[in-house]
């Protein structure tokens, strides 16, 4: 048993940093959505029923990152 303890060490780190290394830079980035925001904001001014709206965490979107933004 004591035998197959380096070799079960060595392969269960392998597998981490093989893990780890596929990680690579992302494609998209999110950011808030300004027009579900106003949309919401407009839906408390022309609705009696809606209260005051606020945004523990605001709508966002998914946005492609461009080629020149991740060069930065």
């Amino acid at each position: 048993m004591k035998k197959y303890l380096p070799v079960v060490m060595v392969v269960s780190t392998l597998a981490l940093l093989s893990g780890c290394s596929t990680i690579g830079t992302a494609d998209y980035a999110y950011e808030t959505d300004e027009q579900r925001l106003q949309e919401a904001t407009a839906l408390t001014r022309t609705s009696p029923h809606v209260g005051h709206v606020v945004w523990l965490n605001p709508p966002q979107k998914r946005v492609k990152v461009t080629d020149t933004a991740k060069q930065q």
